[in-house]
Parts: structure tokens; C-alpha cells; sequence
């Protein structure tokens, strides 16, 4: 069954007669005399704590962007180092004049 009040004061009288005036909570004394400070100090908690947050985001990026460097660098240094090699090799048997199809032989001939 739903009711509908057209005014508050009627919707006031019929809770106050139902419940009664009795406060069921209480505000503890001087609640409201500290409440800006220590909304005040949550505040700065969070915007320190958001500050901190944002230094070490920046600090693990950078990490990963030097990391990335490195290897990249390290990647670039190891295929310059294998095409030495390779030319090196090379050189070597251009120097003794093996050509491939005796270097062929020589792998492939059965003992």
C-alpha cells in the first residue's frame, strides 16, 4: 500500500509518530570543531602519496626506456662483433685459398 504525502509537514508528523524525536546516534564533542583540519591533513596525505606514486612511475620508465638502450646497444655491438667474424673467417680462407667446393669435400668425405 503506498501513500503519497503532497507536503513535508505531513510526511514529518507521520514519521515523528511512528519513531518518536529520540536521536538514535550522537556526534561526539567537538566533531565538527576539527573536521576541516583533518580533512585538510587527508588531503595533503593523498596528494603526497599521489606525488610519490607519480615519481616512481616516472623512475621505473626511465629505467625501462635505459634498459632498452642498453640492450639495444649491446644487440648492435654483438652484430658488428659476429660480422667481424665472419669476415674474418673469410679473409682466412681466401688467404689459404681453400675454395668452397674443397671445404664441401672435406666435410663430406667419409673416413
Amino acid at each position: 500500500m503506498k501513500t503519497n504525502y503532497h507536503n513535508t509537514e505531513e510526511l514529518e508528523a507521520k514519521l515523528i509518530s511512528r519513531f518518536g524525536t529520540e536521536r538514535p546516534f550522537s556526534v561526539p564533542e567537538g566533531y565538527f570543531e576539527g573536521l576541516t583540519g583533518r580533512v585538510m591533513s587527508r588531503i595533503q596525505q593523498r596528494r603526497r602519496r599521489r606525488l610519490v606514486w607519480r615519481w616512481a612511475a616516472a623512475a621505473v620508465l626511465i629505467g625501462c626506456v635505459a634498459t632498452g638502450g642498453m640492450l639495444f646497444e649491446y644487440k648492435q655491438q654483438a652484430d658488428l662483433q659476429t660480422a667481424e667474424n665472419i669476415q674474418y673467417i673469410e679473409d682466412a680462407l681466401d688467404y689459404s685459398m681453400i675454395d668452397n667446393m674443397s671445404i664441401a669435400s672435406y666435410l663430406t668425405e667419409a673416413e
